[in-house]
């Protein structure tokens, strides 16, 4: 196994589903000739799974302030409940009824949540950046991602920074 992948690896054993699909799709590069990116980050459904403070932002000025807002909206979290087959019951767009979603990792590096599929669909939220405190994302969708706007989660009685 190429050395850089081999810390890869150790930082998704043991991560359940999202880690092990993350994995596959690195070793997946080992075998062609086109380098393929790590991840930006490494997110795994069980690290999603909680409650949280969830707002959003059309314009990147208001991105601080809306990140209080989606703290003081711990008062009427967004849950996000762990799905029977390793990924995370979250909603899509538009949807009153949430579904089984997935961590998926695009060969650019990018990290999406989504349906099963490949990543980047148009249903999937694009993960544009991620702590165990909060994230933030976008719809892939272009009409979507107008409407909402870039979705900003704060884990609900996460320390403060």
């Amino acid at each position: 196994m190429r050395p850089h992948l081999q810390s890869f690896v150790a930082a998704v054993r043991g991560k359940g589903a999202g880690g092990v699909l993350l994995c596959a799709i690195a070793l997946a590069g080992c075998s062609t000739s086109t380098p393929v990116a790590t991840p930006q980050f490494v997110i795994t459904a069980d690290q999603l799974v909680g409650k949280w403070g969830l707002a959003s932002y059309r314009a990147e000025q208001d991105r601080v302030r809306t990140q209080a807002q989606a703290k003081a909206a711990c008062s009427n979290p967004y849950v996000i409940g762990k799905g029977a087959n390793g990924g995370v019951m979250m909603h899509l767009a538009d949807q009153a009824t949430p579904q089984e979603l997935f961590v998926k990792a695009a060969s650019d590096g990018a990290v999406y949540i989504g349906p099963q599929g490949p990543a980047g669909d148009p249903h999937d939220r694009r993960v544009l950046s991620y702590d165990p405190t909060s994230f933030t994302a976008l719809w892939v969708d272009p009409d979507a991602a107008k409407r909402y706007g870039t979705l900003v989660y704060v884990r609900c009685g996460a320390a403060k920074s």
